[in-house]
């Protein structure tokens, strides 16, 4: 990597303020652009190269005038018509990027990536040319908490994402607050419930360390569900707060995987992971 620039992420309102930055930040002597997307896609495979059709925006981003139109194919006629350059586009969503970062580092039908954090998915190799984003944030199939309904129930969209209401970060304080009834010890984050769970500021350690460990399990039945599906062992790429170091949340899930599975699972921390990945797409 010969260097590394960083900056705030500005409202994508619009299609046209997500080409304003990619133009702000295109260097004169490139030729192939990798994004790492992580908004909703539908992928198309054209010309050896992996682009994505804009579903919807999210995350307050609205990209009006982008939604249904084929993204990098966008970006390159932006190019074109500004510059007079012919440029190659590539883009996937952050979760494949993620399980594409892990390709130095074990081979393609033992690999996976996983976001535990604020929100939270995973992605796999089914084949060693096919990748597939789970979107297992939208995983029904279990019996809700009564607090997990509650949490659905108050959230701006019921019904969706109801796995990840139940374990995600963004989710698990609003859990705390809603089981313990209490008005004077309500927490703001899942970050500040990390705190009560060690002791570190008031409330109930009790029941903050209890909702990170069945968080942490229900996770594990996912890990342990793609390793029994694939027959083989992994490497699970992940990234995301509450996974790295959430009170006791890594040691829970591997302590999980291993009695809910044969096949041995490894967890791994990838530096840069989302340009590593982005950067495999231009491979």
């Amino acid at each position: 990597m010969e260097s590394l620039e960083e900056e705030h992420l500005p409202i994508f309102a619009t299609g046209k303020s997500l080409l304003a930055l990619v133009k702000s930040h295109l260097r004169k002597n490139i030729k192939v652009l990798a994004l790492n997307f992580a908004y909703p896609l539908k992928p198309v495979l054209e010309n050896g190269r992996l682009d994505g059709v804009l579903i919807s925006g999210s995350k307050e981003h609205a990209f009006f005038g982008l939604v249904g139109k084929q993204v990098g194919l966008e970006i390159e006629k932006f190019i074109k018509l500004k510059f007079n350059k012919q440029i190659i586009v590539t883009l996937a969503n952050d979760t494949i990027c993620l399980a594409l970062s892990g390709l130095g580092t074990a081979g393609p039908l033992g690999l996976a990536g996983g976001i535990v954090g604020t929100g939270m998915n995973f992605a796999f190799f089914l084949d060693e040319q096919t990748l597939v984003n789970l979107q297992s944030a939208n995983f029904d199939r279990f019996p809700q908490s009564v607090s997990g309904l509650q949490v659905d129930a108050q959230s701006i969209k019921p019904g969706e994402a109801l796995f990840e209401k139940e374990v995600s970060g963004a989710y698990l304080f609003q859990h705390y607050n809603l089981r313990r009834k209490k008005e004077s010890g309500m927490i703001e984050s899942t970050h500040q419930m990390d705190k009560v769970a060690r002791g570190e500021i008031s409330g109930d350690k009790l029941l903050a360390r209890d909702l990170f460990k069945y968080s942490a399990e229900l996770i594990s039945c996912q890990i342990a569900g793609m390793a029994n599906f694939k027959k083989r062992d992994m490497v699970f790429v992940m990234e995301g707060s509450l996974f790295w170091v959430g009170y006791n949340y890594r040691k829970t899930v591997e302590e999980t995987v291993k009695s809910l599975t044969k096949y041995k699972v490894k967890f791994k921390e990838i530096k840069d992971c989302g340009i590593v990945g982005a950067a495999q797409l231009a491979v």
